[in-house]
């Protein structure tokens, strides 16, 4: 297949409906990818983690896969650092997680914050481990070095990647794989710009349910003691525990942190931060 052309099938994946498709891991090209000069002069044991784009979100990676990389000891509770854009919330709608761009099963590298993105669970436990097991058992068979990308990606300046183009090639045989994979949750819609829960209402009752279930949490975060970091000199405070990206563009001069109740600060005519309290 022409590049141009490759280019365009990916393309039609990323600008489809993810939450309508049916089948979550598409075969590309025959399974055949599209490597360039830059690409095969990855040097073995040494990932590149691609620099985070211009929306600050986490971009891709390439490694080369070989005997040497696989690891020796699979440790069970290593330690993700947050993708850009995470926070708390991801991790208690029982959807997303922290998923590795170049699995640690493949390149037996501690996580490194390029290398994770925002997927789903079944994203990262099914499809794109079915993908890397193959890879691993085909490595450890035929004792041969693979090149490996995962290239992440989004659709306009959503949040959330629509899926994973990954593209593997033998560097010593003619064993390849390319293969999109979709961020998606079976049985769970959500919106990709910002993670939210995507729920229909049908009735004035489930709308007049919600709206109290909405008052209902505001009111009692009011009410409960968190950590927040104010900004003296425009007298916007942020929680500290989300880690806001305006929150970190303070200047120490002007930052202050304190564990109090939203509402304590609200009668000191601070202001919530809106990318913060947007729930």
């Amino acid at each position: 297949m022409e590049k141009e052309k490759y280019k365009q099938e990916i393309n039609k994946l990323i600008n489809a409906e993810p939450n309508k498709i049916r089948k979550y891991t598409v075969t590309i090209n025959n399974d055949k990818p599209i490597f360039n000069q830059k690409d095969y002069a990855t040097i073995e044991g040494k990932p590149n983690y691609y620099k985070l784009d211009r929306e600050g979100r986490s971009n891709g990676a390439i490694a080369i896969i070989s005997p040497n990389t696989l690891p020796l000891i699979t440790k069970k509770k290593l330690k993700y650092p947050s993708p850009s854009n995470w926070s708390k919330s991801f991790e208690n709608k029982k959807i997303f997680e922290k998923s590795h761009i170049i699995a640690y099963s493949l390149s037996a590298k501690i996580a490194n914050p390029n290398n994770i993105f925002i997927g789903t669970i079944k994203l990262n436990r099914s499809y794109m481990k079915k993908v890397e097991n193959k890879v691993r058992r085909y490595v450890k068979n035929n004792l041969v070095r693979i090149l490996y990308k995962v290239t992440v990606k989004y659709k306009g300046a959503n949040k959330i990647p629509t899926g994973v183009l990954i593209e593997a090639q033998s560097i010593d045989d003619d064993y390849s794989i390319c293969r999109f994979c979709y961020n998606v949750q079976k049985g769970k819609n959500f919106r990709y710009d910002n993670g939210f829960i995507d729920t229909k209402k049908h009735t004035l009752g489930d709308i007049i349910k919600d709206i109290k279930d909405k008052f209902s949490r505001k009111s009692n975060r009011k009410q409960q003691y968190l950590n927040f970091v104010i900004n003296i000199k425009t007298k916007v405070f942020h929680l500290y525990d989300d880690g806001c990206i305006q929150s970190k563009n303070i200047e120490p001069e002007n930052e202050q942190e304190t564990t109090a109740k939203e509402k304590d600060l609200l009668k000191k005519n601070l202001k919530p931060c809106k990318k913060c309290f947007t729930n």
